[in-house]
């Protein structure tokens, strides 16, 4: 009974310790479990933000886009307006040098004759190159302006290139994180697998810890009273000695 008794006894600290490491590889696990969950949640924000960042850098790519087209358009009218004028101009050129020519032709035919008709033709050149001279200023302006859109849409064009790198850049930087963000989830995923394997061991060990402990204290009670019946028999071996010894005087 003792050599069973210390063998239970033994049993017992051995699963008491193996319990306790169960309970501290659980408590390890479950604090590397609630690391990877921080870092997740971590990750799962900077992720978030540099896709705010990356919808940001669109929308404003998207807006000097627009503004860049509604540019070209504009450069594209005055381009128009510029030709229109140019053709103005050189029709303009055409009527006044036919006007000249007329003018000299008619001086010298009809220098006499027809000094009113030459004064009037002198009239009309004069107009022409009033209209010819207004028509330059035009042009003039339109360059101006034209050379400063083309100046704007050249900004335009070098600020939508930046838009452009930096929106790559996000975007590479966001496809990482996603990827990181997914090796993190598989990495939980495999760490929770291992701590509900752990919490079934600590479950199957708990429950011999309690068969165990049950088998003892029944074999605790049955050691008692074993001792209890022992002490009887030998209480009644002595009380019969001393009888028998009164017996044994009383013959004598």
């Amino acid at each position: 009974s003792n050599l069973h008794l210390g063998d239970f006894e033994a049993q017992k600290r051995k699963l008491t310790s193996e319990n306790a490491d169960l309970l501290r590889q659980l408590q390890e696990v479950e604090n590397s479990a609630g690391m990877l969950i921080k870092m997740k949640t971590a990750l799962s924000a900077q992720l978030d933000e540099q896709r705010r960042i990356a919808d940001d850098e669109a929308k404003e790519r998207q807006s000097l886009l627009s503004k860049f087209r509604n540019a070209e358009h504009e450069v594209d009218g005055m381009r128009a307006h510029l030709d229109e004028e140019q053709s103005s101009k050189d029709n303009l050129v055409r009527q006044l040098n036919k006007a000249q020519s007329e003018a000299d032709s008619w001086r010298s035919r009809y220098e006499k004759e027809a000094v009113a008709k030459a004064e009037e033709l002198e009239m009309t050149k004069l107009k022409m190159q009033a209209r010819l001279s207004e028509s330059e200023s035009s042009i003039t302006q339109l360059n101006s302006k034209l050379a400063q859109i083309e100046k704007a849409k050249g900004k335009l064009q070098s600020e939508l290139d930046e838009m452009s790198v930096q929106l790559d850049q996000a975007q590479i930087l966001n496809s990482s994180m996603e990827k990181k963000a997914k090796q993190f989830d598989r990495i939980v995923g495999e760490w929770k697998l291992k701590v509900d394997g752990l919490s079934m061991d600590l479950d199957v060990s708990q429950k011999e810890t309690r068969n165990a402990s049950s088998e003892l204290f029944k074999v605790k009670s049955a050691y008692e009273e074993s001792v209890l019946q022992l002490e009887e028999v030998r209480r009644e071996n002595k009380s019969l000695s001393h009888e028998i010894k009164d017996i044994m005087d009383q013959i004598s």
